[in-house]
């Protein structure tokens, strides 16, 4: 049951707003190139390689440091007799790190879709949103059930 927990986890950040990263760029990239890209531009290729290369590793950095802080909760709980204080100690930089985290993937998303504001005009932008707002939501809902814990 621990394995199957852990492997949920595990799919549910880093890798699921990893996924939707690139299922938007792949959905969007026609819009995004015809918003964004102009050929020759000094410094055109920046954006989309911290959107597709820097952002995804930085997801990939935070993922064990909130691993870190969950097992540290879970060992602080069975080692000493947890107050309010401890709480809190262990729910401030998990916040923080969710509210970092969740903010570099809703960038790098809509970054990469070109038309943020036009779901209704194109249908891969709506697709996008979708994939976004599921795997935001499935981080915020874990990050939430870990400060419960």
């Amino acid at each position: 049951m621990e394995l199957r927990k852990n492997l949920i986890s595990c799919l549910v950040f880093p890798t699921a707003p990893v996924a939707v990263i690139y299922l938007t760029f792949a959905l969007c990239q026609e819009i995004w190139a015809d918003s964004f890209y102009t050929p020759g531009e000094d410094g055109g290729e920046v954006e989309p390689t911290l959107a597709l290369v820097i952002i995804p590793l930085l997801l990939l950095i935070v993922a064990p440091l909130l691993a870190g802080l969950t097992a540290l909760t879970r060992w602080g709980t069975r080692r000493f007799e947890p107050g309010a204080w401890w709480r809190w100690l262990m729910a401030i930089p998990r916040v923080i790190l969710a509210v970092v985290a969740l903010f570099l993937f809703v960038l790098s998303s809509g970054f990469l879709m070109g038309d943020v504001l036009g779901p209704f005009r194109h249908w891969q932008v709506a697709c996008a949103w979708v994939a976004c707002a599921a795997s935001a939501g499935a981080f915020l809902f874990q990050q939430c059930s870990r400060l419960k814990e």
